[in-house]
């Protein structure tokens, strides 16, 4: 017999076992069980410090090979280098873009930078193509930037497409990018980012980011630009809450001003503000104030050293929270600074007349 909680008297607990607690109850007469189930973890924030850095994200145009070239001389200051197939093409390239890009991940080497391929998107009519030369090449990168993602029957779609041309181990390991490009991704974002559940599948979800594509936002809402980017800070927020909420990673839109190294400067500290872990680039020229943009300040830094350095004190005192510069300092808080920290040990040592200013 199972009971709710208020209905029994006299509770002892028995086992905790699978997230469920189970309980006895005696009266003179009958025995009863009552079983509550312990709810899920439904904060995943902290899982995007288990993904790789992502602050550079380089778009290619699949189709041209001296570009790809670039992109590969420059591997080491990249994070995630992506060859496109979609709006980088032209459509009477696309053949070609799909032979340099099976070409280039067959015998170049990408060095540490993670190898992504953006396909064409679900209704184009090209996607199934492209998953048929991804089929070939799945084990020399290392996943697919998806464009246009407005439901979450797109992504499943990709899942059964890739386990059918790559195997269901190969097509499992390759990580998703979700691109935001409309009004109704933006409003069907929650589902997007738990497309998995749908599929009623013991394999856990792909999605590992999602990347703002404001031009396309625009386009399809009608909403005018401007250079304080204003109208745009609901959409981008909403895609950093969605994201951090999920565990995943956000990647802010692309600086179409890319030759104005100011402008890009003051956008990407706002997607920093804002939140964001990583920022699309289009131009070499790009790269390094955005890698320089994403560094933790020096204010940060100190904080964060402080903290990990006093919780080790504390711990092997015995104490939980303690305080730092009048600030309650506990476990979520140790978690960002070593995340600051980690993301700190990606750039060159500071001075230590710096770090002691």
């Amino acid at each position: 017999m199972i009971h709710t909680l208020k209905s029994v008297k006299n509770l002892r607990p028995l086992i905790n076992n699978n997230n469920k607690l189970f309980f006895s109850s005696s009266t003179s007469s009958t025995t009863t069980t009552t079983i509550i189930k312990k709810p899920g973890i439904f904060n995943k924030s902290q899982n995007i410090y288990d993904k790789p850095l992502r602050r550079v994200f380089f778009n290619v145009p699949g189709s041209d090979k001296r570009k790809i070239d670039k992109s590969l001389a420059l591997s080491d200051t990249i994070d995630s280098i992506v060859l496109d197939l979609e709006d980088g093409v032209s459509v009477n390239r696309k053949q070609e873009a799909r032979d340099t890009i099976q070409k280039a991940v067959v015998e170049e080497s990408f060095g540490k930078a993670e190898v992504l391929i953006r396909v064409n998107s679900v209704d184009s009519g090209l996607l199934e193509d492209d998953i048929d030369m991804i089929g070939k090449i799945s084990s020399y990168i290392d996943g697919l930037v998806i464009p246009k993602v407005e439901h979450p029957d797109h992504l499943i779609y990709i899942t059964q497409l890739l386990r059918e041309k790559c195997g269901e181990s190969n097509a499992n390991n390759l990580k998703f990018m979700a691109c935001v490009e409309s009004a109704i991704s933006l409003i069907n974002l929650k589902e997007i980012c738990n497309y998995n559940e749908k599929m009623n599948d013991a394999n856990k979800s792909q999605l590992n980011a999602l990347i703002f594509a404001s031009e396309d936002y625009c386009a399809d809402t009608g909403i005018t630009r401007t250079p304080t980017a204003t109208e745009l800070l609901y959409a981008r927020s909403t895609v950093v809450n969605h994201a951090v909420a999920n565990g995943l990673q956000a990647i802010d839109m692309v600086c179409i001003n890319y030759k104005n190294s100011e402008v890009l400067k003051k956008e990407t500290q706002e997607g920093v503000q804002l939140g964001f872990h990583g920022k699309q680039a289009i131009h070499p020229n790009q790269i390094d104030i955005i890698n320089q943009s994403f560094r933790p300040s020096l204010e940060k830094f100190n904080f964060a050293t402080k903290i990990v350095e006093q919780n080790e004190i504390h711990q092997s005192q015995g104490k939980g929270a303690f305080e730092i510069d009048g600030k309650m300092i506990d476990m979520p808080m140790v978690k960002w600074a070593r995340n600051i920290l980690s993301i700190e040990s990606f750039y060159p040592p500071r001075d230590l007349e710096e770090i002691e200013q």
